[in-house]
């Protein structure tokens, strides 16, 4: 019995997949199910092609089972068919998009979709108060805040507390940070 089905059964069982009444449907929603899986490894969204191309897919075998009148063998085939090619179509994927053309794509970049000067200009004049004093609003601990010309920052302070209301001094500006002292007279 294993022999003849693996000799010609098996064969014989898969080419009666692709005739008879329904044929056409189960190849029509196997070929539909790939390419939206495709679609959707490619456009990598919410889901919704791959969720389809497998809905499309899991319909092939139903329809195989019962309007074809398919045998347990071919199910079995067009499962281990759609499985096969479903992990194929994964594994080209994740490929190309290490090695290939998709790893070029905006999507699928290491790199940060952020312009290369974006905060520049804010750090330029971040520097510029480097010098400038004014008064700590919120204790710094080490995070407060100071207060300079009506303007607000927040800033961390390089001595270990400074109070609420004294004085102190920008020494230091390193990215987005900004460092003070206290200043005493």
């Amino acid at each position: 019995m294993v022999h003849n089905l693996l000799a010609g059964g098996a064969w014989a069982e898969f080419v009666n997949i692709f005739v008879g009444e329904f044929a056409w449907l189960t190849i029509t929603l196997m070929v539909v199910g790939f390419i939206l899986c495709i679609i959707e490894a490619a456009m990598a969204g919410f889901g919704v092609f791959g969720i389809s191309g497998m809905v499309c897919e899991v319909a092939a075998v139903v329809i195989n089972a019962t309007l074809c009148k398919g045998s347990p063998i071919q199910v079995l085939i067009l499962i281990v068919l759609i499985t096969l090619v479903t992990l194929l179509i994964f594994l080209l994927f994740v490929r190309s998009a290490r090695f290939g053309i998709l790893g070029k794509t905006p999507i699928i970049q290491n790199k940060t979709a952020i312009p290369n000067n974006y905060g520049k200009e804010d750090q330029e004049n971040l520097k510029k108060l480097i010098g400038r004093e004014g008064i700590i609003i919120n204790e710094c601990r080490p995070i407060g805040k100071i207060r300079i010309n009506d303007e607000v920052y927040e800033v961390s302070s390089k001595d270990s507390l400074i109070a609420k209301g004294e004085v102190a001094k920008i020494v230091e500006v390193d990215g987005s940070i900004i460092y003070v002292s206290k200043i005493t007279y």
